[in-house]
C-alpha cells in the first residue's frame, strides 16, 4: 500500500513539475507582463521609434516582458548593444530586481524538472525527493518576491500616475488627453499560477518522500 501511495505520489508531484516548467518558461521569455503602455510615455519608447513623439506609438510597444518591449514588433534586452537593458529596464530598479528574482526562481525550477527526469531511472530515495522539495519551496519564495515586486513597482511607475497630473507631466513633459491606464498582462498571472504549481508539486514530492525507501 506504501509503495503504491508512493508511486501515485510521485506521478503526480512529477506532472505538476511539469505544468510548473512549462507556466515559468513561458512566463519568463514571452513579453506580455504588463500591457497597454501609454504612447505618450515618450521619454521610455522615443529612442526605440527614433523620434521623440509619435502618433499612436503604442502601436509599436504596449506590452513588456522581463526581457523585451513588444507590438508589431519585439525589441529584445539584447538588440543595440543591450540598449533596451541598459537605458529602461536598468534605471527601473523594479524590474531589474524582477528579472534577477525571476531568472534564479527559473534556473531552479529548471534544474528540478531534469533531475526528477534522472531519478526516474533510479530507485526511489527520501533525500532526493527531499531535496527536490526543498528547491522547489525555494523557487517559489523567489517567485513570489518576483510578481510582488514587479505588481508593486509597476504600479507605483510614472505612466500610472495619470490621477495626479501635476506629477504626470512632471515625469512625461506634458499632459495626457486620452489615457489608458496600463495592466499586468497574461503572462504575469501565468508567473503566478506557475509559483502556485510550484508550491504544489514541492508538496507532492514531499509526500512520496514520507513514503519513499529510506536510504
Amino acid at each position: 500500500m506504501g509503495d503504491r501511495f508512493h508511486r501515485i505520489m510521485y506521478v503526480t508531484a512529477s506532472v505538476l513539475l511539469t505544468l510548473t516548467f512549462l507556466a515559468v518558461g513561458i512566463s519568463f521569455f514571452a513579453p506580455y507582463w504588463l500591457s497597454n503602455i501609454p504612447a505618450v510615455q515618450a521619454n521610455e519608447t522615443a529612442w526605440i521609434n527614433g523620434s521623440r513623439y509619435i502618433n499612436d506609438s503604442v502601436k509599436y510597444y504596449p506590452d513588456r516582458g522581463l526581457w523585451a518591449q513588444c507590438g508589431l514588433r519585439c525589441y529584445w534586452f539584447w538588440n543595440d548593444n543591450y540598449r533596451l537593458q541598459k537605458q529602461l529596464l536598468t534605471p527601473l530598479k523594479w524590474h531589474l530586481a524582477t528579472q534577477i528574482l525571476y531568472f534564479i526562481a527559473a534556473t531552479l525550477i529548471l534544474f528540478c524538472e531534469f533531475y526528477a527526469r534522472v531519478q526516474m531511472c533510479c530507485d526511489p530515495r527520501r533525500s532526493v525527493f527531499m531535496s527536490l522539495a526543498i528547491i522547489l519551496f525555494i523557487s517559489a519564495v523567489l517567485q513570489l518576491a518576483s510578481v510582488a515586486t514587479f505588481g508593486g513597482g509597476a504600479s507605483n511607475d510614472p505612466y500610472n500616475a495619470i490621477s495626479d497630473p501635476a506629477k504626470f507631466t512632471k515625469y512625461l513633459g506634458q499632459a495626457m488627453v486620452d489615457f489608458n491606464r496600463p495592466y499586468l498582462g497574461w503572462c504575469y498571472w501565468m508567473a503566478v499560477v506557475g509559483d502556485m504549481l510550484t508550491i504544489a508539486s514541492g508538496v507532492f514530492f514531499v509526500l512520496a518522500g514520507c513514503f519513499a525507501d529510506d536510504d
